[in-house]
């Protein structure tokens, strides 16, 4: 079709006959070898030819994937070079990306992760061996006052692993702890003083070594000092 202007707009009529008249900035140019063919400009508006591309694509959209996953897997280098850079230029963008990802996925991403330091469990330890080494000044650092703020958590978790050497049955937690020194007022149960004049420890009436479990009920509060002349006797001070 011809070159048609409206107002003194260079436009065309595109053929598909629900469209109409458009100026010539909606048409692509149409070339042959370089040169302009006809009018110079294709007959449907690029409107309607990127619509009839999409239905070209639902109805054959098995054709089309097979076409496109083969182009990316011909041009593999070219692609992750386009990603590279894309991410590069917007960093917010994926970093913001990947959180979403992670908070619905994180099940799924830890399960992964655990099968896959179980399928070369001797690297793993290699690399936690080397990260220590390498960051163990700031680790020891930051271990140490770790330890001085969140006390009653350390002395919970090396309750817990001395218990499960020893094969002891039953836990507690330290919710279950602190509900059990609130019940004895924070008193030390065989010298009388209370916290925070004193410490208060964890002290198994049946000890761990003579078969107590671990569990709340065989617990009572000493103060260390007391906790340590104890020893391993069996004594209930509740």
């Amino acid at each position: 079709m011809a070159i048609v202007y409206q107002n003194g707009v260079a436009g065309k009529i595109c053929t598909n006959p629900d469209c109409g008249w458009k100026p010539l900035s909606e048409f692509a140019p149409a070339r042959l070898l370089g040169m302009p063919v006809g009018d110079g400009y294709k007959y449907r508006c690029r409107e309607c030819i990127r619509a009839q591309a999409r239905e070209e694509r639902a109805a054959n959209l098995e054709h089309y994937q097979s076409r496109e996953r083969e182009y990316v897997e011909a041009n593999k280098d070219h692609y992750r070079e386009l990603k590279r850079a894309h991410q590069k230029a917007n960093p917010e963008k994926y970093d913001e990306a990947l959180r979403k990802y992670r908070e619905t996925h994180q099940e799924e991403i830890n399960a992964k992760a655990r099968e896959r330091r179980q399928q070369d469990l001797e690297h793993y330890r290699e690399i936690g061996r080397k990260s220590r080494e390498k960051h163990a000044e700031e680790r020891n650092a930051y271990q140490r006052e770790y330890g001085k703020a969140n006390r009653d958590k350390l002395t919970l978790y090396t309750n817990a692993r001395r218990a499960r050497k020893l094969e002891a049955e039953g836990s507690h937690t330290d919710e279950e702890w602190q509900e059990l020194k609130a019940f004895y007022n924070f008193k030390c149960l065989w010298c009388g003083k209370h916290e925070p004049e004193i410490k208060l420890t964890r002290d198994h009436v049946i000890p761990l070594t003579q078969g107590g479990t671990d569990s709340i009920d065989n617990i009572q509060p000493l103060c260390a000092r007391c906790n340590s002349k104890k020893n391993y006797k069996h004594i209930d001070y509740r």
